[in-house]
């Protein structure tokens, strides 16, 4: 029956095949198949949309409401899905049930962590709301650095070592470094 009538006096009527619900005017509001006794039918449409599971609304209805606790957990939750595909939506229902337990505050700072980490776990979320972990902070790679060895040089090694055949039992070392450019053998 549909959800609006819930709670009020309705007419029911049935024979050997079908079950109908009228109105007390009479009027018919749902025709169910006659089900065997222990048996139910239930129409999409007369389930009450408070009733609907977070799984049978849809990883888009999910990923709504885990916009609504913030940015860095919206991020998330959207990475995580693209990474775990359908089995993210069930991580999607542990995460919002977080929201019981805890503030949106600290549920952001730990997505946001465990977004920069590519940690895409709920087990990992937990973990990080008991010890509040700070953020991975991301450094930038030098180009050149002194104690760093050019790549040419890596590239001299390679080429040097491929012209000289090589044969069993003699060992060869090569130096080849911006300041050795002549290859020794020990």
């Amino acid at each position: 029956m549909p959800p609006e009538y819930l709670g009020r006096t309705l007419w029911v009527r049935w024979d050997l095949r079908l079950v109908r619900i009228f109105t007390s005017r009479m009027e018919q509001i749902a025709v169910h198949v006659r089900q065997e006794p222990g048996r139910f039918s239930t129409q999409d449409q007369h389930i009450a949309d408070q009733k609907r599971s977070g799984v049978e609304r849809g990883a888009v209805h999910l990923l709504g409401r885990a916009r609504l606790i913030g940015e860095h957990t919206a991020r998330w939750a959207e990475a995580m899905i693209q990474t775990r595909g359908i089995e993210g939506v069930r991580v999607l229902q542990g995460l919002l049930s977080l929201t019981h337990r805890h503030d949106s505050e600290a549920i952001e700072r730990a997505c946001e962590v465990a977004f920069s980490h590519g940690a895409y776990r709920l087990r990992t979320i937990r973990q990080l709301l008991k010890r509040d972990a700070p953020e991975q902070k991301t450094f930038e790679f030098l180009d050149e650095h002194p104690i760093i060895r050019p790549l040419s040089d890596y590239g001299k090694l390679v080429s040097t070592s491929f012209q000289r055949p090589w044969t069993p039992g003699s060992l060869s070392v090569v130096y080849c470094g911006s300041s050795l450019s002549t290859t020794q053998e020990h």
